[in-house]
């Protein structure tokens, strides 16, 4: 709830000024306070899936607050953000919440359900390209061409992910 609520205010801050600084500021603080959640919860073992929920939707709004900002400084990139957000607050919402069919503390643990569906979407690398590689080419490029091309790659990534979710045998049916 501190890192929500510290992002929430430091990118209305930068809504309200429409300064750039503060919006990198706003991910900033939401990134590394989204690692020390994630450390500090597994270190002292109390991940719950009630957290792992709340930690999925806090991921949902300070993406979308930083992008909303971003694209009000740059208007041009508004077909590659709305993709973006397409997959993020939509498919990848979904497909981050398939945990709770089965009987693991969040996506983190997805491995033992299905490796590939984990590597694509809940790995190290996967949250990496999932999220900060579309950061990084819109950011650095600013090229709406670019992003979109970005963007389609990773919702065809996540469309995939839905498909493998949706051929995986019912839990009760198939957990071990």
């Amino acid at each position: 709830m501190i890192r929500l609520t510290a992002g929430l205010v430091i990118f209305a801050y930068a809504a309200v000024t429409r300064d750039e600084t503060w919006n990198f500021i706003g991910l900033g603080v939401y990134w590394l306070l989204d690692v020390v959640d994630g450390f500090l919860a597994r270190r002292l073992d109390q991940e719950t899936r009630i957290g792992a929920q709340l930690d999925i939707l806090a991921d949902r709004l300070l993406v979308a607050f930083f992008y909303l900002n971003y694209v009000m400084l740059y208007p041009q990139l508004i077909v590659p953000v709305a993709m973006f957000l397409f997959q993020f607050m939509g498919i990848d919402q979904y497909l981050s919440n398939q945990f709770m069919r089965w009987p693991i503390k969040s996506p983190n643990y997805f491995a033992v359900v299905d490796r590939t569906i984990w590597l694509w979407n809940w790995s190290a690398p996967g949250k990496l390209l999932n999220s900060a590689v579309v950061t990084a080419v819109l950011v650095l490029t600013k090229s709406p061409v670019l992003g979109s091309l970005t963007c389609a790659a990773i919702l065809a990534i996540k469309v995939w992910s839905v498909v493998l979710v949706s051929r995986l045998p019912a839990p009760e049916l198939g957990w071990r």
